[in-house]
């Protein structure tokens, strides 16, 4: 995802959060098993389907829905706090045009088109091979009655957006009175079960907003730019304030214990008269964000190498993984595996086929602000990381994940 990519300086930094790192990598994988999911789940429109669906992947795969991008944006969110502590506003927003624009446009004119492709192939709306149905990409017409799409990458172009909305609550959260209103609300938020005011304007948009449709098309969809907007905001405020961190450690076993008690309560859905589902619903979205974050900062205190590089290749493979899940689905129909088979396979073999594109992109200097990454390490930083401490290694990082 986006807010991941290392920077290849070999300057020891002491901010690296190894926590927020595990806790993206975790969400790209539960992202690449809900989007192969996506082929053989029931009433879930998809690109392609399985000849044989698995009604029984409907209820893990909702539940999954419900948490894997909002905890996504929340990261994000935290991540822009600690890429402003060693920048300016100029240099944070052309970094953000570098690292999320510019690889939104790519993916939208080389990596998107294949699904859509497939997807016409697969339908009988289209018989001609690729290349024949690439150049329809800058004809401009939006999808579904264009080829133009960005699909999966609503995600960066929604934190694009995001970014630059707030640049001037940013601006302003370096002046005086930015950062006293900052110390009160962090004084505020850190006492109690507090941080649940955090989740009141983005529940209550939610709530409000619920008959509007999920568009992702940016313009047509207040009911994600509000939620979504939300989460960016509160991430953001969390990266600002280390007390409330700490308070969310020590709540975490409370917020498990809340979001498991609703989960419980919610199975099976709609047994609840109205306003209490979606209520509990939301609820059960921020105890298990906030269980995650305390969670993964109580328990994961030192970086890893191998965290380092999944970290770096986290990126470029959310880029990757849907087109790979799509092309390599529609391809295998003609194996004619059972179900589980099938599912199983496809998991597996898009993963790998997956993590080797991240690593031949990584090999390729021009392509790597593409996918955005930053500069390929010279040999001289190779050399000089080999050298370094396992902890040192780990906090060698991006602008991204700090």
């Amino acid at each position: 995802m986006p807010d991941l990519e290392p920077s290849n300086n070999t300057a020891v930094n002491s901010t690296r959060r190894p926590d927020l790192d595990w806790l993206r990598v975790v969400c790209i994988l539960l992202l690449h098993l809900y989007h192969s999911a996506r082929m053989f789940n029931v009433d879930d429109p998809w690109h392609v389907k399985a000849p044989v669906l698995l009604p029984i992947l409907n209820g893990p795969m909702d539940i999954l829905h419900l948490l894997r991008m909002p905890l996504l944006m929340l990261i994000a969110g935290t991540a822009t706090a600690f890429a402003l502590r060693k920048r300016g506003i100029g240099a944070f927003a052309i970094d953000r045009i570098k690292r999320l624009l510019w690889p939104l446009i790519f993916g939208m004119l080389v990596i998107v088109p294949p699904q859509i492709w497939v997807e016409r192939v697969w339908k009988g709306q289209y018989s001609g091979s690729y290349f024949a149905f690439w150049p329809s990409v800058f004809h401009g017409v939006p999808y579904p009655k264009g080829s133009l799409s960005w699909h999966h990458l609503w995600f960066v172009a929604y934190l694009f957006v995001f970014c630059m909305a707030a640049l001037p609550l940013f601006t302003w959260f370096r002046r005086e009175g930015g950062k006293t209103f900052l110390a009160k609300l962090e004084a505020f938020l850190a006492r109690g079960a507090n941080h649940w005011w955090m989740a009141v304007p983005i529940l209550v948009g939610r709530f409000l907003l619920r008959d509007h449709r999920e568009t992702g098309d940016l313009i047509h969809d207040p009911k994600a730019l509000v939620f979504y907007g939300g989460l960016f905001l509160a991430g953001h405020l969390l990266g600002r304030m280390p007390r409330l961190e700490a308070r969310l450690v020590e709540l975490r076993q409370w917020n498990l214990l809340i979001s498991l008690s609703l989960l419980a309560a919610l199975l099976p859905p709609g047994e609840f008269p109205f306003p209490l589902e979606h209520i509990a619903i939301y609820a059960f979205i921020w105890a298990s964000l906030c269980a995650a974050l305390g969670y993964a900062k109580a328990r994961v205190t030192n970086p890893k190498p191998w965290l380092t590089r999944a970290q770096s290749r986290a990126y470029p493979f959310y880029i990757f993984h849907q087109t790979v899940i799509v092309v390599l689905g529609w391809w295998m129909l003609r194996l004619q595996l059972g179900p589980w088979t099938f599912f199983a396979a496809l998991t597996v073999f898009s993963f790998f086929l997956t993590w080797g594109l991240c690593e031949s992109v990584a090999a390729i200097s021009w392509l790597r602000p593409c996918l955005g990454m930053g500069p390929k390490p010279t040999k001289a930083e190779h050399r000089a990381s080999r050298r370094l401490t396992d902890g040192q290694l780990a906090a060698i990082l991006s602008d991204e994940a700090r």
